[in-house]
């Protein structure tokens, strides 16, 4: 029987996933293989799934983790893009609350375990975030160290963004947790496709579980806009979110830019705005913990009605 090769992309909100997905497949373009992917989303509606496109065959599972509801699903998702593309390789991209080897547990169940053979599990690390991870709730900080602590190659990202001694110190940390994982330095997610390792899991090793919603408390909201906004308005909203609110991304549209669709993700603080050609549909989802549904929904919901009216 024919295996399909997966890969498995993990790593907390923020650190460079999807970016890294995007670099690997037009690496595999250009290689000529046949690829899919599969996209694990905690919110209702997927940005990331927008961003990759239509021209890779797409599973999404949204409104939940992999690791905690979803594993059913995912191995009837691998099936579907088995029999229905035949592809040579599968990504598959985790939440960015997800343990990596309960992905990894879900891929091997005896379902699917013949019909895939698994390249690497790939952890991005956020370098800033992971230096100032003692910060974080101890459930947090217990999750960075799991993703580090399972992965095969390590990406550790945003480095431009740290000193000689700092980058000294977490290489130090990481090779502390997980000695034998393969270590990339860089921006952007940049690491060659042939510079993957291949480690060929067959099982699973022990590991401690971290439930998103038990143990983390950690939620999504959607939010559609319906109308154009002011980017002064959003921007001060932005300002006084509090920092348990660890990742937003979705498609905004400012009434300044006479409309046109922006991308928009927030880390930490830090927000940050792609011009679009398309004209994607606004939604926008916001991750966190311990989230007020009803506050924010109406914080953002009262953005749209300040520029109407006036």
């Amino acid at each position: 029987m024919t295996q399909v090769e997966v890969v498995i992309i993990s790593g907390f909100l923020g650190s460079g996933k999807t970016t890294l997905l995007q670099n690997l497949l037009t690496d595999e373009k250009a290689s000529g293989r046949k690829v899919a992917v599969l996209m694990n989303e905690l919110g209702e509606k997927s940005i990331d799934t927008e961003i990759i496109g239509d021209k890779v065959p797409l599973q999404e599972l949204l409104n939940g983790c992999i690791c905690c509801t979803a594993k059913d699903d995912l191995e009837i998702s691998l099936l579907t893009l088995f029999h229905m593309h035949q592809p040579d390789v599968i990504y598959i991209e985790a939440s960015g609350v997800a343990h990596p080897i309960e992905i990894l547990d879900a891929c091997l169940s005896p379902v699917i375990a013949d019909r895939i053979s698994i390249r690497s599990i790939i952890s991005t690390v956020d370098a800033y975030r992971w230096l100032q991870r003692n910060s974080q709730s101890p459930q947090l900080k217990r999750l960075y160290e799991e993703q580090v602590k399972h992965g095969d190659t390590l990406i550790i990202n945003k480095t431009n963004q740290l000193s000689k001694n700092e980058l000294q110190q977490i290489t130090t940390e990481l090779k502390s947790f997980n000695p034998d994982a393969t270590l990339f330095m860089t921006n952007f997610s940049q690491v060659p496709l042939s510079d993957i390792p291949y480690s060929n899991r067959t099982s699973i090793c022990e590991f401690e579980k971290v439930n998103v919603q038990q143990h983390l408390h950690i939620q999504a909201i959607t939010y559609t806009f319906t109308n154009e906004i002011k980017k002064n308005d959003f921007e001060k909203w932005l300002m006084k979110l509090p920092d348990t609110i660890h990742r937003i991304k979705g498609f905004v549209r400012f009434v300044e830019e006479r409309g046109k669709v922006n991308l928009f993700q927030y880390t930490y603080g830090m927000p940050s705005y792609y011009p679009q050609d398309i004209a994607f549909t606004n939604h926008l989802v916001v991750i966190g913990e311990n989230l007020d549904r009803k506050k924010i929904h109406s914080q953002l919901n009262n953005l749209e009605n300040i520029y109407l009216n006036n």
